[in-house]
């Protein structure tokens, strides 16, 4: 796959397909790192399921169904999950992408500091942390929620919820902003406990 391909999925994409045959050969860069143990991703409505995914020399080894060892539980509406492959979340990368000066290229995480060895300290946080993000254009909320160890996922009740908007995160991401100095920008808003999202990038992050 390539830059071409990525910035053009489908929004039709089935969760399965994405998975288990495009997440894998996806070109975007990674760090360069193995986890030890992955994350299950639980995608929810029909048509979703669940597939364990870890990091493996920096690429993202995925298999069906959930790991009886997981970092944390992510889940999310197939609804939202296709904002993300092929339709406004997409479009907003194509966006900034281009007002940025770079066009058709692919956002590049390898230098996201994370840390393998503290990575799974993240198992042993309590709660769960929502992460909401503002399509101002359209309206929309879109919901990914993030539960932490082998506990249930939480969607409907999370212990924090982390509202952004679509824009931002976007140029966020392709500008490299660290994820700490995220959880203080301007126009963020968290409610519930404050203190969790800190504690979970303390122990995911090297250098937080």
């Amino acid at each position: 796959m390539d830059a071409a391909e990525f910035w053009s999925l489908k929004r039709t994409t089935a969760p399965k397909k994405l998975f288990e045959q495009i997440v894998p050969n996806l070109p975007v860069p990674l760090p360069p790192v193995t986890v030890p143990l992955p994350v299950n991703v639980h995608v929810l409505g029909p048509g979703g399921g669940v597939w364990a995914s870890q990091l493996v020399d920096g690429v993202n080894v995925v298999t069906p169904g959930p790991a009886d060892n997981a970092i944390c539980q992510v889940a999310l509406h197939k609804k939202h999950l296709r904002e993300i492959v092929g339709g406004a979340l997409r479009d907003r990368g194509v966006t900034v992408m281009s007002r940025l000066g770079r066009a058709g290229q692919l956002p590049n995480l390898s230098r996201v500091p994370l840390d393998p060895a503290r990575a799974v300290s993240v198992q042993k946080l309590t709660g769960s942390v929502a992460l909401n993000v503002r399509d101002r254009e359209l309206g929309d909320t879109y919901r990914y929620v993030f539960t932490f160890g082998n506990a249930a996922p939480d969607y409907d009740t999370a212990t924090t919820t982390v509202t952004i908007d679509a824009d931002e995160a976007v140029e966020w991401i392709v500008n490299k902003v660290h994820p700490k100095q995220l959880l203080k920008a301007r126009g963020v808003r968290i409610e519930g406990d404050l203190s969790l999202p800190v504690k979970a990038l303390q122990a995911l992050l090297d250098g937080v």
